[in-house]
């Protein structure tokens, strides 16, 4: 193999499935550690594993979320013919292995702690008029088997799309191009409708008495700034390991980071529209939402959660990569990335843990830090695993010469 070719060939460094195990380690150990310690809740006279089951589900939607912002972002490039991104479309190609990993903790989650983590409507009140309109819906099997057929229905196209990706780079036959971008049109529409259905099932229904037409939008701005923000930690990794040469260099990086410059502006202006179309309407049945997580109310630790938030996915990230040559600093923009993903795993907190304990503050410990720990690190192995399995660019694909000279 010639030196240029072993920069597009991935071989997984000894370290980073070290890190991969020992993250992997951290989080069975803390998983260990909650079964043998269970958490009381307030006031609660006994212990229970309700806390341990939100924690692990926390992390298993970070990484789903991630997987599914990938994804669609693969069927994007594909459908929108776009040249600058073709170097870096493999790597978006090859989150889809994780996802099966995800559908089986899931599983397993659902199968032992359904109950607890959605407790608010297993175990309602039976004059509890709201839950009893929604029973239909909310059927535990039905839950369970919808969302579990609609991320099965995200590998499926998933692997479709790596699997012609790479069979392109032995025939070179430009007409997978075109299928490709067929295939994506389709899936881009199956995708709107199963990711809206995940997201309020995943996460609205953790409060069910709230309803926000707007949800499934809201998290889909928080899927974009985390998937971007991944896909720059590890253009950042493999260009600092010799991968990628110039096959992809500062001028890529760069529109990477005005699309994640411009999902902050999104997620900003979908998170206040949200806010102020519940705010000036003032009805009880909507306000509960942001009533639970402190409001204006400073004795609350949801309060400052709910004022850190913004700052985290809006206000810092605005102005960090405001400038162009911020935008082109690999080092840099990896910096911001970590901060974007902290972003993440604050908003799901803040989404799910007021659910936990009835409003009152649980604060983020070791506990849902472990959880995370062995969710990052089974998706480093997984991932160094993937990329190994074939070139880290299309090699053949009709757009790459161009893709090459991309400038700007």
């Amino acid at each position: 193999m010639n030196t240029a070719e072993s920069k597009l060939q991935f071989k997984m460094p000894s370290g980073l499935r070290l890190t991969a195990l020992v993250l992997m380690g951290v989080g069975l150990l803390t998983l260990a550690l909650q079964v043998v310690f269970p958490w009381h809740s307030h006031g609660a006279e006994g212990a229970s594993y309700s806390r341990l089951y939100m924690s692990a589900y926390m992390a298993i939607l970070f990484g789903i979320f991630l997987v599914a912002g990938a994804i669609f972002l693969s069927a994007i490039a594909h459908v929108g013919g776009a040249a600058w991104v073709v170097t870096m479309r493999r790597l978006m190609e090859n989150y889809v292995w994780f996802l099966p990993v995800l559908i089986v903790l899931l599983l397993v989650l659902f199968l032992v702690g359904f109950d607890d983590l959605f407790s608010h409507w297993t175990r309602a009140r039976p004059d509890d008029h709201l839950i009893n309109h929604k029973k239909p819906w909310l059927d535990k099997w039905f839950f369970i088997i919808r969302n579990l057929a609609a991320l099965g229905l995200w590998v499926v196209f998933g692997l479709i799309f790596y699997r012609m990706s790479v069979a392109q780079d032995e025939h070179g036959d430009v007409s997978t191009t075109r299928k490709l971008a067929r295939i994506s049109a389709a899936f881009l529409v199956l995708f709107a409708l199963t990711y809206c259905m995940s997201s309020w099932d995943l996460t609205l229904s953790l409060e069910p008495h709230w309803f926000s037409t707007m949800w499934a939008v809201y998290m889909f701005a928080g899927t974009g700034l985390s998937v971007y923000a991944s896909i720059i930690l590890w253009i950042w990794y493999l260009k600092k390991h010799g991968y990628y040469g110039e096959t992809l260099n500062e001028n890529h990086l760069h529109d990477v980071g005005k699309y994640l410059w411009g999902h902050t502006i999104f997620w900003g202006y979908i998170a206040v529209s949200q806010f102020l179309l519940i705010w000036y309407s003032h009805i009880p049945e909507e306000t509960i939402f942001y009533s639970i997580r402190g409001g204006y109310k400073w004795d609350s630790g949801w309060a400052y959660v709910s004022f850190l938030l913004p700052v985290l996915r809006f206000v810092l990230p605005f102005f960090l990569i405001i400038k162009r040559e911020s935008k082109r600093n690999f080092n840099y923009m990896a910096g911001v990335a970590v901060l974007i993903l902290v972003g993440q795993v604050v908003d799901l907190y803040w989404i799910a843990y007021p659910t936990l304990d009835h409003g009152h503050f649980v604060m983020f410990s070791w506990q849902e830090a472990g959880a995370l720990a062995f969710i990052i690190g089974a998706f480093l192995l997984v991932m160094g695993y993937a990329l190994g399995r074939s070139s880290l660019i299309p090699k053949k694909d009709p757009r790459l010469e161009e893709c090459l000279h991309f400038h700007q």
